[in-house]
């Protein structure tokens, strides 16, 4: 996508055709996302309690192949501009030392935010107070650490800690603990696939710390209900009306593909060789390919071959996605001398498991997906 947004022109509407298999860059794929953006507003001057965050670009989201995602609840990281706001610098009632304010339904919470002169943040606000100028994956860096925010806990635990403890778990903005607390509302609908009379909540903790304390992790929730474990902070200013919506597309969990398109990457156990489709020339060619979709908006390629043949034969399988134009290995399995054969872990959509054999025995090896890694483990 082009970077339009580094001018201050006001930009009426600006319409983002993202796809998950095929890169941010290709219109249609995997969804479509629909976002506007308004004017940008100067420079505010400073404010008590509240940070300002300048007009810029906020890569929303996650990138297809920046792991731990959730491929239907993030956008692919797209470049959004936004305008300037204020936001609270601490969860309300924004005072070191206070117990977040939490039990509220989102109603609520706008009020009393307006009972200030505030407002409740949009939730790419909010990702753009975390995630500062260099759109960081966590609000302190690039690599999660759970001791910065006191994250991996409980969220109903981490609400009931007064704020002003993680003095470092901070935005390049100066926002303050927007995780390890308690999770925040916003304004925005949650427009994930079809359901509705959701909101969206941000921030938090979670016992899965690594996934849930990224600025980019969102969490829907009823409009009307409380938690002890969900609270708010304010914004102020005009607000950003740009808001994310993700088509969510949920095919066959897994299924067998006639003809592998295109060729695999390099796989070690075949000498570094890459494989075509069945019939391709030498040195070797896919006999047996899959199509595997482990969660949705999710779609990876599972392809085995071998390269001689008996009683020499050389067979192996790899686990591929397509990012943009180029093909990404998540995994590479040597079978052996057995041409793969893979089945879908009953019950599990999030689980393989691939046959290989020796010259001593058959042998099995599962292949795990999770939030867009892939891990490949021994079955015993």
């Amino acid at each position: 996508m082009r970077r339009s947004g580094e001018a201050t022109v006001a930009i009426a509407a600006l319409v983002i055709a993202c796809g998950r298999s095929h890169g941010a860059d290709k219109a249609g794929g995997e969804g479509t996302t629909f976002v506007s953006a308004p004017s940008a507003v100067a420079p505010g001057a400073p404010r008590a309690g509240m940070a300002w965050v300048p007009a810029g670009l906020l890569r929303a989201g996650s990138p297809v192949d920046e792991t731990p995602n959730v491929a239907e609840a993030d956008l692919p990281g797209v470049d959004i501009p936004m305008a300037g706001f204020y936001i609270d610098l601490l969860p309300w009632p924004n005072e070191a030392g206070a117990i977040p304010t939490t039990n509220v339904s989102r109603d609520e919470a706008a009020r009393l935010c307006g009972d200030k002169g505030k407002r409740l943040c949009s939730e790419l606000e909010w990702e753009r107070a975390c995630k500062g100028p260099d759109n960081l994956r966590y609000e302190y860096g690039a690599s999660y650490d759970a001791t910065v925010c006191g994250a991996g806990v409980s969220g109903g635990t981490a609400a009931r800690r007064p704020s002003g403890q993680t003095p470092a778990c901070k935005s390049a903005f100066g926002v303050r603990e927007m995780h390890g607390g308690a999770w925040e509302w916003t304004d925005s609908p949650w427009r994930r696939g079809t359901a509705r009379g959701l909101g969206v909540l941000r921030g938090g903790n979670d016992a899965a710390g690594d996934l849930a304390s990224r600025c980019a992790h969102a969490r829907p929730f009823s409009l009307a209900d409380r938690s002890p474990s969900a609270g708010f902070r304010c914004c102020s200013g005009p607000r950003n009306e740009a808001e994310v919506q993700i088509d969510v597309k949920i095919g066959p969990a897994f299924e067998r593909t006639t003809r592998p398109a295109g060729r695999s990457p390099p796989i070690d156990a075949l000498d570094g060789e890459s494989c075509g489709p069945p019939l391709a020339p030498a040195p070797c060619s896919f006999s047996r390919a899959w199509t595997w979709r482990p969660a949705p908006n999710v779609e990876l390629s599972v392809a085995g071959g071998c390269l001689g043949r008996d009683p020499n034969a050389r067979c192996a399988l790899a686990v591929s996605r397509t990012v943009a134009d180029r093909v990404e290995t998540l995994a590479q399995i040597d079978t052996g001398r057995e041409i793969p054969e893979v089945v879908l872990v009953e019950g599990l959509e999030r689980r393989i498991r691939v046959r290989g054999a020796d010259m001593r025995r058959q042998f099995f090896r599962e292949v795990i997906f999770s939030y867009g890694r892939v891990e490949v483990k021994d079955v015993h």
